[in-house]
């Protein structure tokens, strides 16, 4: 009698702690909540490869503050540009997703001169974010439900004469509207 009220109790337990599943998401490529950043924020964890974006699919809210974290573990030099139509010469988005949206750049620079070079470089790219070799950082914004829609992202960087890009590191950031979350 004692050892099956034992295991009726341990059943019991197990099942409490286990749960039944729901509401836990599956799909990597979306963002999630994240702790480690302000609650209401949807993060999502980039991994910039030579030559891929991982994921290379990635969707987040319109509305909504998101953080992408980047880790550029290539070894070369990789941008995160996000638009709608690669320009005739191949060098940016005829329309960047950023453009007018406020973005928040955060790096974690490994020398005083990479960080010179870097803040020189973006100032004449703002809506791009780029790494170097083995760096890390992130952006935060919050896009409005008008710019709601699905995007290539696209590294524009050139290796050998050949844009980034063009040997596969390209993907798409889809932007969700709250009827559509």
């Amino acid at each position: 009698m004692l050892a099956r009220a034992v295991l009726v109790n341990g059943a019991a337990l197990m099942l409490l702690a286990c749960g039944n599943g729901e509401g836990q998401q599956t799909n990597e490529m979306e963002g999630s909540k994240s702790a480690s950043a302000d609650l209401d924020t949807t993060v999502v964890e980039v991994t910039m490869k030579d030559h891929a974006y991982e994921p290379s699919i990635i969707t987040v809210p319109a509305g909504e503050p998101v953080m992408l974290e980047f880790e550029n573990a290539g070894s070369v030099e990789h941008y995160f540009v996000v638009g709608d139509t690669i320009s005739s010469d191949g060098e940016e988005f005829q329309e960047n997703l950023f453009s007018g949206v406020s973005i928040e750049k955060s790096k974690q620079a490994k020398a005083h001169e990479e960080e010179d070079k870097e803040h020189d470089e973006e100032e004449h790219h703002e809506n791009e974010f780029e790494l170097a070799p083995g760096g890390s950082g992130s952006i935060t914004f919050t896009l409005p439900e008008s710019k709601a829609g699905t995007y290539t992202t696209a590294c524009f960087e050139t290796t050998g004469g050949q844009k980034h890009y063009e040997m596969g590191m390209k993907g798409s950031l889809t932007v969700t509207a709250d009827a559509e979350n």
